[in-house]
């Protein structure tokens, strides 16, 4: 298994972890991490995903930063932002907000919701970041995902930030442990987790394609 230590430093991540939760766009709070904001950039140009599926909305900074990213590769792609206790200060008829539990995914995304999303998908998981939310989301797209599809799943930084009690082990916890399971069907996308050196993302080990 692949150690899940990022590649910032102490100080580093401690004024980087600032600007990211003070980070907007277009004056809406989005706290992405601007190499993963260049990661998803250029995923998004090479897998070219058809549906966006985000698990976890916030304010819904980051759907529509997604959403004009998608544009912006000439892609008109479905978004689903979806979220317990949604904030979200965005309307914008390129995203559809559902109200839905992580831990209970099947609920909101149920066999209808999933068959009218044109393929391929890429899901986003960025909401509670515990251990349960986590692999609540893991074990469901497990299931519903297909070959060369992607799962990301964030801010498993939260071990480097001295946070991971706070979160029952967290994303690390979910992904080591979904990871080491003899019928996963995932694997972690090194040439992305890896483009700025090992794991300088603040989703160590967090980009998954389907196999």
């Amino acid at each position: 298994m692949r150690s899940f230590k990022t590649l910032f430093d102490d100080s580093l991540l401690t004024t980087m972890q600032k600007g990211v939760l003070g980070y907007t766009y277009k004056g809406i709070s989005c706290m992405k991490c601007p190499l993963d904001m260049a990661l998803y950039t250029k995923l998004i140009w090479e897998m070219k995903p058809k549906s966006l599926i985000e698990i976890g909305t916030h304010a819904g900074g980051s759907a529509l930063w997604f959403a004009d990213t998608l544009n912006a590769a000439g892609l008109d792609a479905r978004i689903v932002s979806i979220d317990f206790y949604s904030a979200s200060e965005v309307t914008d008829s390129r995203i559809e907000f559902l109200k839905g539990d992580v831990h209970n995914l099947s609920q909101t995304l149920t066999p209808q919701k999933l068959a009218a999303l044109p393929r391929p998908w890429l899901v986003i998981e960025d909401s509670a970041h515990t251990y349960q939310s986590c692999i609540s989301t893991l074990e469901f797209f497990s299931k519903v995902l297909r070959p060369n599809e992607v799962l990301v799943v964030e801010d498993g930084v939260l071990d480097d930030l001295g946070m991971t009690q706070d979160y029952d082990g967290g994303p690390n916890r979910a992904l080591a442990e979904f990871l080491a399971r003899s019928d996963c069907r995932f694997e972690v996308m090194t040439e992305y987790c890896d483009w700025y050196g090992v794991n300088a993302t603040y989703n160590p080990n967090g980009f998954l394609k389907m196999t």
